[in-house]
């Protein structure tokens, strides 16, 4: 229904919609201003099945020519090789989620509150978690494809200096510098260390020095720290940066390393609001629900499972990613694993 009249109290789920539409959006918008790294894609500049209700998207890509450039022999009246050029494709998974539904009573807005505050709460609530979702679901996919990442050799993008007791290996100049240096001479590409804000205090102490603090969007960016060698600072309390192993290990902690473009997010259906009224219960209430779907995405590796609509344990199972690059230097995120002198 669009919105039905209980004694002085209308509820308009198209308003809630543009309330959460707008918390979603801007939420959004400050991610990606505040990581530099995310591109939003369009599903439909690929040739999925994802408008007609697909589960993937599709990336096709093409491979290197094996042994391209070779000697020409002046002399020879032999008839060449041929060479091939062939396709390969790099595939996100399609995430459906939902917010709700949340259930209330007339009786709750009878103390003084405006009919509209409850549009505007809800969207508002809604627009906000969806848009948490999608950023820790981010996070998710970049620690977990780099796990799956083995060419040219295990954990080839990953420095782990962790200690699970003993002296603790903290997030200093070095090891920054050290997981920078993963993708050789493409390091410079690396522009934007993502780390938890425990991690990020022992990055100051190592090297004090001039910087900037700006707050975007629940991120805090930092900018001019020397030991950062020019890289932007996005500091956020994600649960994928912090990890504890148990058996009374040290905790563990993640830093992330992206260049431009390195995550891509792409959606099939944006966020929408429905609401419902139920009369068949002694005290009559509202029901609202809010569905949204998006694909998250680390460039260069690729989601393999058949598995469709994955619960967030199978998306971050190694398993179900691969490598889907000609060279492990088109992935532009490297992670460090390390100590915080918190935990």
């Amino acid at each position: 229904m669009a919105f039905s009249v209980i004694s002085n109290f209308t509820f308009d789920p198209q308003l809630a919609s543009e309330y959460a539409s707008a918390a979603f959006v801007e939420n959004l918008q400050l991610l990606d201003q505040a990581l530099g790294v995310v591109k939003t894609l369009n599903a439909g500049d690929y040739a999925s099945s994802l408008g007609g209700g697909g589960q993937f998207v599709d990336m096709p890509y093409f491979a290197n020519i094996g042994s391209l450039i070779s000697r020409r022999d002046l002399t020879s009246t032999s008839s060449p090789s041929d060479l091939d050029i062939v396709g390969a494709a790099d595939k996100a998974v399609i995430l459906r989620r939902k917010a709700g539904p949340v259930k209330f009573t007339e009786d709750l807005f009878v103390r003084g509150l405006r009919p509209e505050t409850v549009e505007q709460e809800i969207g508002r609530q809604m627009g906000h978690m969806a848009a948490k979702e999608v950023r820790e679901r981010l996070m998710q996919v970049a620690v977990t494809a780099l796990n799956s990442l083995d060419t040219p050799a295990a954990n080839a993008h990953i420095q782990d200096v962790y200690a699970a007791s003993g002296t603790k290996a903290k997030l200093t100049l070095s090891s920054l510098y050290d997981t920078r240096m993963k993708l050789g001479d493409a390091y410079n590409r690396l522009t934007t260390v993502v780390c938890h804000s425990e991690a990020f205090s022992d990055l100051v102490t190592d090297t004090i020095g001039n910087y900037k603090i700006e707050n975007v969007g629940g991120f805090t960016v930092v900018t001019g720290l020397p030991q950062a060698f020019g890289m932007r600072i996005v500091v956020v309390d994600d649960a994928s940066l912090k990890e504890d192993p148990g058996g009374g290990d040290y905790t563990q902690y993640r830093t992330l390393l992206f260049g431009p473009g390195a995550l891509g997010l792409i959606y099939h259906q944006r966020l929408r609001i429905e609401a419902e009224r139920r009369l068949d219960f002694e005290a009559p209430y509202w029901r609202v629900l809010a569905n949204f779907d998006f694909a998250p995405h680390l460039f260069g590796m690729k989601w393999t499972s058949a598995s469709t609509n994955p619960d967030n344990a199978a998306l971050g199972t190694a398993g179900n990613w691969d490598e889907a690059y000609n060279d492990h230097r088109e992935v532009l995120c490297a992670e460090l694993i390390h100590n915080a002198s918190a935990a």
